[in-house]
């Protein structure tokens, strides 16, 4: 085979993508562009690569980092180059934030090309910062280079994407023009023999990492817990399911309180004898937070959701404040932490399964445990009159209807923080999904049908109206999904949240700066890009048409209009109801 610019810029990303299939990244999400050409082609004629096609990149990097979320593996990105790679920003900072592994491939022009003024041409080198876990500018493809270079940057790319802190690598590929042969051969046959030997296996392979709880660790944690009088479990945000599994098991095993918050997945179908499910309605109370004040608090996996759980730790400032992560993190933004282990969370919680946890106070976690039961019961009592279409009565529903086998995604603002507060456990655990990196509304739609498409199984997501109308073009990926999608968009004309916020007293600019109303609804959105569309108007009606929809093989969104200024009355009147309670 003659090598010409076209046939090598072929044989490198040929080589590139094979060597990524052999990581176990089979996923590609690719936008459409020129300079992209090999690895576009490369993607599409390997056999063992699953190729998902979006036009926005913004978009494509959300459904990748959703389906790294649900599917426990990196996928991988490629687009052109100049401002299709700066598209993915956004889902690059997200995945570094949330520790979650992307394999990014932007295509470049050559050196020679840079800041001359031509087209398309940007400095792409470097331009997503910090927040990559490890970059590399590959050469223009070579024919004085080894190939097993490319391979050996590939598999590094993928080591250093998953441990030893997940999160996203760049691969920097320029290429020179002819892009691509007119025959589309890439002489990738010819030298498989020669770089791999008729293995399947990667040109180099990584041993596993195990990070355990050392010997010093344990005696530390061991020390706190037999010191300690009133131990408290936190359990933040989990993303695998072994993780999860752990925690349970933990749970259960153990002798004092344990707070488990929304985005570990357990607070829907916790059943523990110490759950604390409605801690963020119990620490919003100063009084019976400071009631609650723990002298060891061990924090399991990602932030907590609940803004009231931080405020009650800054004020609380345990004796010892443990957290265990699977990674080097700070994590503390109230600077409380005393002892940070390092750890895989299913090897801590054996740990911490033998460490002598128990509550020594008696009367303080009969307290804790008397003030759940007054919570659930007060919220039993309110919700069990049908008061219509309301947030808080779409979160409930919700958790009491969405099942084991699905999974269920919450939108950032008002979604995710009504689950943590008002749902009730129902006994199944769906595996839940939220983006609290860096908690934006961009991107949500795109990292359901990601999660949909890696997971395989139902997803239920629940959105506001901002959220939706930010990222809806991706309504265009729910195609891609094999199992059922439900939407449920929550539409009250603008952000809701901020009428929970001081701003909303400034009422010459709290309208059209702060809530910006928009007068749009979703039901002709949802007709161009084939989606199911319901618009019920009672919560019973609402009841049916998601039960219908998780029972289709294809997309549904549920709209849900409601009015942000009753919604903020509406939680003040559910909490004053609840706090009665807790008091009465």
């Amino acid at each position: 085979m003659t090598e010409t610019a076209e046939t090598l810029n072929q044989l490198w990303a040929g080589l590139l993508v094979e060597e990524l299939v052999r990581n176990g990244v089979d996923t590609f999400c690719i936008s459409p562009g020129s300079r992209s050409a090999p690895l576009a082609l490369a993607a599409a004629r390997n056999a063992g690569a699953r190729c998902v096609t979006h036009y926005d990149e913004r978009g494509a990097g959300f459904f990748a980092l959703g389906y790294a979320r649900a599917r426990e593996r990196p996928a991988a990105l490629i687009c052109t180059s100049g401002t299709a790679a700066a598209n993915y920003y956004p889902a690059i900072i997200e995945a570094s934030l949330s520790r979650i592994p992307m394999i990014v491939l932007t295509a470049d022009r050559p050196p020679e090309l840079l800041d001359t003024g031509a087209n398309q041409t940007i400095c792409q080198p470097g331009m997503f910062g910090s927040y990559t876990r490890w970059r590399f500018d590959l050469p223009c493809p070579s024919r004085a280079i080894p190939l097993s270079f490319v391979l050996t940057t590939v598999d590094q790319a993928v080591q250093r994407a998953r441990i030893p802190e997940g999160g996203p690598v760049h691969l920097n590929c320029p290429y020179r023009e002819p892009l691509v042969s007119v025959d589309g051969g890439a002489g990738l046959d010819a030298c498989a023999d020669s770089l791999w030997g008729g293995s399947n296996e990667p040109c180099t392979s990584y041993a596993p990492v195990i990070r355990g709880v050392s010997k010093e660790a344990a005696l530390l944690l061991g020390a706190a817990a037999n010191g300690a009088h009133r131990p408290v479990i936190a359990i933040g945000q989990l993303d695998r399911a072994d993780e999860r599994d752990a925690a349970v098991s933990l749970a259960r095993e153990l002798e004092c309180p344990v707070l488990p918050g929304v985005a570990s997945g357990l607070r829907l179908g916790f059943e523990a004898e110490f759950a604390i499910s409605h801690f963020d309605v119990l620490l919003s109370s100063p009084e019976d937070a400071s009631r609650f004040a723990p002298d060891l608090l061990i924090h399991l996996g990602g932030s907590m959701v609940s803004k009231w759980f931080q405020t009650w730790l800054e004020r609380a400032r345990p004796r010892h404040h443990v957290r265990i992560a699977g990674h080097p993190g700070r994590d503390d933004p109230g600077h409380t932490v005393t002892l940070r282990i390092e750890a895989d969370i299913p090897r801590a919680c054996e740990v911490l399964s033998t460490a002598g946890l128990k509550v020594k106070d008696s009367l303080w976690l009969e307290y804790m445990c008397e003030c759940e039961r007054r919570v659930a019961d007060s919220l039993d009592a309110y919700f069990a009159a049908d008061r219509g279409l309301t947030e808080p009565a779409i979160a409930r529903g919700i958790a009491g209807l969405v099942r084991e086998s699905d999974g269920l995604f919450l939108g950032n603002s008002m979604p995710v923080r009504d689950m943590q507060r008002y749902a009730q456990a129902n006994g199944d655990r769906p595996v839940v999904f939220a983006n609290r990196g860096v908690s934006g509304i961009d991107g949500n739609i795109a990292t359901v049908a990601g999660a949909a498409f890696g997971a395989k199984r139902p997803i239920t997501a629940i959105l506001g109206d901002l959220a939706a109308l930010h990222d809806l073009n991706s309504l265009a990926l729910l195609r891609e999904t094999c199992a059922p999608v439900v939407l449920v968009v929550l539409n009250n004309d603008g952000g809701g949240i901020f009428h929970f916020l001081p701003v909303t007293a400034h009422e010459e600019a709290f309208e059209p700066y702060f809530a910006t109303p928009h007068g749009l609804t979703f039901e002709s959105a949802a007709g161009m890009f084939g989606v199911v569309y319901a618009k019920p108007d009672s919560l019973a009606g609402f009841r049916d048409e998601y039960v219908a929809a998780l029972e289709r093989s294809h997309a549904t969104l549920i709209e849900i209009r409601t009015n942000r200024a009753e919604n903020a009355v509406l939680h003040e009147a559910i909490d004053a109801q609840v706090l009665d309670a807790l008091r009465a």
